[in-house]
């Protein structure tokens, strides 16, 4: 029989590969391996990579992406059987989940057509972070019910926000380029000079918007951690954003695409921290069928 911990089990492991598949697609654009395909949905004309690093490593995003996509069809399918009257809320952000995915799928093909236009590219990732937090939001609210946390909603939904542009503009830095001509941090330029022309703007921009909505993000984690429900998942979240801050330093300075690398997978998890901390403090609970609820007001009549 189909049950609420089995949907929870798989809608957890989908948002999981999702989350990999974005990790795989950071490691593709640091290792130069966008057009290790050069065509698609085959590879070099054959449906397996060439014996080539680059091609293997293309190949393993887009299969991890099509696991992916299987996955996202179960947790649909799932959703509306266990949870389409009890909590139809379940079943439609899983089902938004496998429409953004359809579309993430087409979008990478547009990618490699047009050899990795960084607007598409721009796009491609900011639709990836909103396929996993769809996903991660049908897993956290099919959890037991709960009254949530009320007086952190706001504040916990603006920091996601805010996480979610924070992205944004980290990705605008990689589709201009600019990563590649500022190798200094804090600032661009010598010591403390301030250097804001060309590509540089856009490294300034992300790395102001980090200052500012980090801050967001340890004020609303530090109150979190008052809150038993959600104390884990801010220190988890406090922890990675450090990591997040030391691996951008190093991407900045030595521009090493292994900092380059855990740079998109932990940026990634301060997203997903901070939602999930989001949609902790948000109600869950089951509909009362209108039988049930008519004999309970019978009862306190």
């Amino acid at each position: 029989m189909l049950s609420a911990q089995l949907f929870r089990r798989v809608a957890f492991t989908t948002a999981f590969f999702a989350y990999l598949q974005i990790a795989l697609g950071g490691v593709v654009r640091v290792t130069g391996s966008g057009l290790g395909c050069p065509d698609w949905p085959l590879c070099h004309g054959r449906p397996y990579p060439a014996a080539d690093i680059h091609s293997v490593i293309e190949y393993s995003h887009r299969t991890v992406g099509s696991v992916t996509e299987l996955l996202i069809t179960a947790t649909v399918i799932l959703a509306w059987v266990v949870w389409r009257t009890r909590r139809p809320a379940v079943a439609w952000l899983a089902t938004a989940a496998l429409v953004a995915g359809l579309s993430e799928a087409l979008l990478g093909a547009g990618v490699v057509v047009n050899e990795l236009a960084s607007w598409l590219v721009l796009i491609h990732l900011g639709l990836a972070m909103i396929i996993l937090g769809l996903l991660l939001a049908s897993a956290v609210m099919s959890l037991p019910s709960s009254t949530g946390v009320p007086s952190l909603r706001r504040s916990t939904a603006l920091a996601a926000g805010a996480t979610y542009v924070l992205l944004l503009t980290g990705s605008t830095v990689v589709a201009s380029n600019a990563d590649s001509g500022c190798h200094s941090w804090p600032l661009c330029g010598g010591g403390f000079a301030l250097d804001l022309s060309g590509a540089n703007a856009f490294t300034m921009l992300h790395r102001g918007a980090v200052l500012l909505i980090g801050a967001l993000i340890v004020y609303v984690a530090i109150n979190a951690l008052r809150r038993p429900a959600l104390r884990l998942m801010a220190i988890a979240t406090l922890i990675v954003l450090a990591l997040q801050v030391a691996l951008g330093a190093g991407a900045a300075i030595t521009d090493a695409a292994f900092f380059n690398g855990l740079h998109v997978a932990a940026a990634t998890l301060v997203w997903a921290g901070m939602l999930a901390m989001a949609l902790l403090t948000q109600p869950r609970a089951d509909r009362v069928p209108a039988l049930s609820r008519l004999a309970v007001e019978k009862g306190s009549a």
